[in-house]
């Protein structure tokens, strides 16, 4: 059966186009699930004015993958989101809880909570 993970990648829609053409050449757009996703954030200048940024990314989650780094289409999408700088992320958190691969600043994007319950 093997290790299996939630992945999840993003691309500022501007460069969207880079990772469709990934994902076409290794057949695997319908693997995953996207959205459109607007990220924003407020930061004051030094006459305390409020100034927003706001930015439009592609997101795309997969639940239950083998996402292993020596797979060929797992490190096709992996250099193009490398290759994509501050315009991209990707993030795999294994059936264990543990994240075992991350690239850029996932964490500006996606949450990531773990917690213990009683039954």
């Amino acid at each position: 059966m093997g290790y299996r993970s939630k992945v999840i990648f993003g691309a500022k829609k501007d460069s969207r186009d880079k990772m469709d053409k990934v994902l076409e050449k290794h057949d695997l757009q319908d693997s995953f699930k996207w959205y459109e996703k607007t990220y924003s954030w407020s930061e004051f200048d030094k006459k305390n004015n409020k100034i927003t940024y706001t930015e439009y990314w592609i997101v795309w989650v997969e639940d239950y993958l083998k996402w292993y780094d020596e797979y060929e289409d797992v490190m096709a999408v992996n250099k193009c989101i490398d290759d994509l700088g501050d315009k991209g992320f990707m993030v795999a958190l294994g059936e264990d809880n543990v994240i075992h691969s991350e690239i850029g600043e996932w964490c500006e994007y996606v949450n990531h909570i773990c917690k213990l319950e009683i039954k």
